[in-house]
């Protein structure tokens, strides 16, 4: 199994179905982190009446994107012109280090492998901070100050919750780490790209009329609209502005702007996410856990679980999706990770058994 091909991302079922002669649309997909709930009926159906009215394809966005900073706003509880918004969240990073002209960050791994990507597109150094697997590789913020005095580095990028680990930092301890980093003069960069699972921990409302201070939100998961590319940034108004000025000009599509405007107004659907992931979550860790294996702890809608070197894990993951049509993320190209490490999405309860059948038929073949 030295040469299986291993996706950079979840959610690559093409790539997938094509390396195991498999058609696409058979494929359950675990690999991505996306809300297994559809978008609301109330989103499809204004965004098929915008494209009836024909004003969403023939006039340009509104370049300050007044309507959809005013959803967000009132979403995160923040003040619309400390908003910026971009598609996706690693433009948006692109437009902090770059705006504030960062040369070095410190990063704890794992992590995802596109912020690595991003500063090296940048010119800026990448300095990592190797996370313990017998502490959940939880951050510790002792860790991360004393490794930013050490080598001096001008920024540091957290997940929160982390990925792939799920792993949460309170918002108090979070805050403490951010006001010792500022006083080293450093800014903190916090990609809270799964922190609608646990909003109680965000740091969205500090990050407003905090200098040093920048966080990162995405409405591709949490919302399960991943194609519509939609992510914000909050930062206090000087720092919102000059991120802007490294964005090109309509960073966001109309019909994804109106898309993401209805989505985060649609309190029903916003409640239901969050208490279905937890009940679903909890049970598929107990599951997990049951058939031996290590599961991290984890507060988004994902789980890392590590197979046993001796369970052959790859060959495991090849036989879910040849054999079961399940896909997993195998987690060997995370930086700080290796094939015995895998990330699962929370699906509905349906999906959620028959991964846990799979995975038990799977691992006894490999014993």
């Amino acid at each position: 199994m030295a040469d299986v091909f291993i996706p950079r991302h979840g959610g690559q079922l093409r790539e997938l179905a094509a390396e195991f002669d498999l058609p696409e649309t058979s494929l359950i997909d675990f690999s991505a982190s996306i809300n297994p709930l559809p978008p609301s009926g109330a989103l499809v159906n204004t965004l098929c009446e915008q494209i009836r009215a024909g004003t969403t394809l023939t006039v340009y966005p509104d370049p300050d994107y007044t309507a959809l900073k005013q959803g967000i706003a009132k979403y995160v509880q923040v003040d619309a012109p400390a908003i910026a918004v971009g598609n996706g969240v690693m433009p948006l990073l692109d437009a902090v280090v770059r705006c504030l002209g960062l040369r070095s960050c410190l990063v704890p791994v794992p992590s995802f492998s596109e912020y690595r990507r991003v500063f090296d597109a940048c010119g800026a150094k990448y300095c990592i901070l190797r996370g313990v697997e017998e502490e959940d590789f939880a951050i510790d913020a002792g860790r991360v100050i004393a490794e930013l005095k050490a080598t001096r580095a001008q920024a540091v990028l957290l997940a929160n919750p982390h990925s792939p680990s799920g792993g949460l930092m309170s918002v108090v301890e979070l805050s403490r780490l951010c006001e010792a980093a500022f006083a080293l003069g450093a800014t903190t960069i916090v990609d809270e790209a799964f922190i609608d699972y646990a909003p109680e921990e965000s740091l969205s409302q500090a990050a407003e009329k905090t200098r040093g201070l920048v966080v990162l939100r995405s409405l591709t998961k949490f919302f399960s609209m991943p194609g519509m590319r939609v992510a914000y940034a909050i930062a206090e108004p000087g720092t919102r502005a000059a991120m802007e000025s490294c964005l090109p000009a309509w960073p966001v599509a109309s019909i994804a702007a109106e898309a993401a405007r209805v989505a985060v107004e649609d309190s029903v659907s916003i409640a239901a996410a969050r208490e279905g992931n937890a009940r679903e979550r909890a049970w598929l860790a107990d599951m997990l856990r049951s058939l031996g294996l290590k599961v991290f702890p984890g507060r988004a809608n994902y789980l890392l679980l590590k197979i046993d070197a001796g369970l052959r894990p790859l060959e495991t993951w090849r036989r879910l999706i040849v054999e079961h049509r399940i896909v997993i993320r195998a987690c060997a190209n995370f930086e700080g990770l290796d094939e015995r490490y895998f990330r699962v999405g929370v699906r509905g309860h349906a999906d959620n058994l028959l991964l846990v059948a799979a995975l038990r038929e799977a691992l006894q073949l490999c014993r």
